[in-house]
């Protein structure tokens, strides 16, 4: 029963100590902070903003941000990295992209996120296995942060060490055309929706037998569940100024399940008809979602019109854009030199062959072998030799020699070392416990 106790005894001490081991070699995730970032701001098309180069209240900025990181600091899978806006500028949407190396690998998972205003890069192994001359490239778009900033005026901010000062004009509202109104935009969460909304008749005048047709451009469809089409309240000598006032007004009708929709090949819907067949002085206020079919190039704009037609109104349309905005990144990095090893083989062959008559009947044999090792070198030769009082025939047959060179890798010292401490602990403990279980029987 002792031994049984000390052997579990024993035991319970060694899994203790794994346990602390496994602990302290977990990995954590690292913040990168040291490197460089030769970063820039410009206009959509490339131009400098400065102080005497003014900018639309809504005009989207381009920002490149070319990093680099000293060889000696180690980027393991799982660190980040982390690029913060200043409060003078922001992210319109949630954007999630990769970070493609140049040998074809993903370097790196990258988002932006407009609710902390933040860039963030979550890196793979791949700068472990290529650690010299590291370098990151990651490109985005921002807006003036109309929440912090007051226009028109000159607003100053610092990214990445650079001050900038520009001119923001103020914000222009365009005047709701008392007939027909559409505009878009991207999600903010989810950079594949674009929302768009839709005024029409926004003066509430008489019309009759409005017909109204809405189809949307190009590598998107609708999202019938998220369709909302209503003729707002009438209110006398009180016309609808705008999406917001027409979003808040209650409505007379919804007619959102009574659309006729149109599809394409796929059966995705991509147009929608509706005729209001009495003659209506209400105005008409239309949401919905599209879904992008595929990614699009930053800067490409989405297009959606609507038209309209009746009988005592002329038939006129609208189109509407959605900027689309989108981000990228690259890395590249090379691999430490690898250790040459080199394998050099040498072979010589003699052979002798010598015959002499003579009268001595004496006979002697001779035969020896020799084998010489080196360090780094491994040398073998064997001879053999045969003489006889009527003849004589010396032979030497052929060699080999064999020289290796090669350099081996130092070890992971770290790796290494740990283990052996964890052996040599382990016996140390081992003993101490023995030798006082000893000692107390």
């Amino acid at each position: 029963m002792k031994t049984k106790h000390k052997l579990l005894g024993f035991v319970s001490i060694l899994t203790i100590l794994f346990g602390i081991l496994l602990t302290s070699r977990a990995v954590h995730a690292t913040e990168i902070t040291n490197y460089s970032n030769t970063a820039s701001i410009t206009k959509a098309d490339g131009t400098a903003i400065t102080a005497a180069q003014a900018i639309d209240y809504w005009e989207p900025l381009s920002v490149s941000n070319n990093i680099t990181f000293p060889d000696e600091q180690e980027i393991k899978a799982g660190d980040t990295l982390t690029i913060t806006l200043p409060p003078q500028l922001r992210f319109t949407t949630t954007l999630s992209f990769d970070v493609m190396h140049t040998n074809g690998e993903l370097a790196g998972k990258a988002t932006v996120d407009p609710f902390s205003q933040k860039a963030t890069v979550t890196f793979t192994d791949i700068f472990e296995r290529f650690p010299l001359d590291k370098a990151m490239s990651l490109n985005f778009n921002v807006q003036i942060n109309h929440d912090n900033v007051v226009v028109p005026n000159t607003i100053n901010f610092v990214y990445s060490g650079t001050a900038y000062a520009v001119f923001v004009n103020e914000n222009t509202v365009v005047p709701i055309s008392p007939a027909l109104n559409k505009t878009g935009y991207q999600d903010e969460n989810d950079p594949s929706i674009i929302h768009w909304k839709v005024l029409i008749n926004s003066n509430q005048a008489s019309v009759d037998n409005l017909t109204l047709r809405d189809i949307v451009g190009p590598d998107q469809y609708i999202l019938k569940e998220t369709l909302l089409a209503v003729r707002s309240q009438y209110i006398e000598g009180d016309p609808i100024d705008s999406f917001d006032e027409a979003a808040s007004r209650p409505y007379a009708e919804d007619f959102s399940k009574s659309v006729t929709y149109e599809n394409d090949v796929l059966g995705q819907a991509i147009g929608f008809t509706y005729t209001i067949p009495t003659p209506s002085n209400n105005a008409i206020y239309i949401t919905y979602d599209t879904k992008l079919t595929k990614a699009q190039a930053v800067g490409t704009d989405m297009s959606n019109t609507v038209a309209i037609s009746g009988n005592n109104i002329k038939y006129s349309n609208e189109t509407a854009y959605a900027r689309i905005e989108a981000a990228y990144g690259a890395a590249r990095s090379r691999v430490r030199r690898n250790i040459v090893t080199t394998t050099t083989t040498e072979t010589t062959t003699t052979s002798q062959t010598t015959s002499t008559t003579s009268t001595t009947t004496e006979a002697t044999t001779t035969s020896g072998t020799q084998t010489t090792t080196e360090s780094g070198t491994s040398q073998s030769s064997t001879s053999s030799g045969t003489t006889t009082g009527t003849g004589s025939t010396t032979s030497t047959l052929p060699s080999t020699t064999a020289v290796t060179k090669s350099q081996k890798r130092l070890p992971a010292t770290g790796d290494e070392t740990g283990v052996w401490l964890m052996a040599l602990g382990f016996t140390l403990l081992a003993g101490v416990y023995f030798r006082h279980s000893k000692v107390k029987s």
